[in-house]
């Protein structure tokens, strides 16, 4: 039996439920819902199967918006022994090696882009629309799944997490471990 040291200590995991907005959420849903009857009864008049395919597809997105919402909920960025996992509600899953992490803080309006700016080229706020307390900086360029087939490049990566000043301390000593 391995000795207590040589087993690999459990992911920590860090809830980010502070993210995800009611208001906004509820304000698409509605929005999309209002705007698909009227193109429905738009189309229909020419084109009844268009007009349903268009609705459904309204639909879905009603449904992914909510599935969406739910998960924020109920996710968790895990720290692990040598990973990162940032598994955001159904918007995305990626595992980033804590060795390709430069350093994680707690930002201030200086270390986040300003908006219209070219400054947020490299920035990605995988909790939007919440404002980030958690900024991670990696040593390199990342390249970021989005969406069928979307990626995007980033070197900081901004999160809403709902105990920063933990997820902070934890990834910080999960990355002063020395890897045997």
């Amino acid at each position: 039996m391995p000795e207590r040291n040589d087993l690999m200590s459990a992911p920590l995991a860090f809830t980010y439920r502070t993210a995800r907005s009611t208001a906004i959420t509820a304000t698409f849903c509605a929005v999309v819902a209002i705007e698909s009857v009227a193109v429905h009864f738009a189309v229909a008049v020419r084109h009844p199967l268009v007009a349903w395919v268009l609705s459904l597809a309204s639909l879905a997105a009603i449904v992914w918006l909510v599935r969406d919402y739910r998960a924020l909920g109920r996710g968790a960025v895990q720290v692990g022994d040598d990973a990162l996992r940032l598994g955001i509600g159904r918007r995305l899953d990626i595992t980033i090696p804590l060795t390709s992490v430069d350093r994680v803080v707690k930002p201030t309006f200086r270390d986040l882009p300003t908006p219209g700016t070219n400054q947020g080229r490299d920035f990605l706020n995988l909790t939007k629309p919440s404002s980030p307390n958690v900024l991670i900086v990696l040593g390199e360029v990342l390249r970021i799944p989005i969406m069928l087939g979307v990626h995007r490049d980033a070197r900081r990566i901004a999160l809403k997490l709902d105990d920063a000043d933990a997820f902070v301390r934890a990834l910080d000593e999960r990355r002063a471990k020395p890897t045997a």
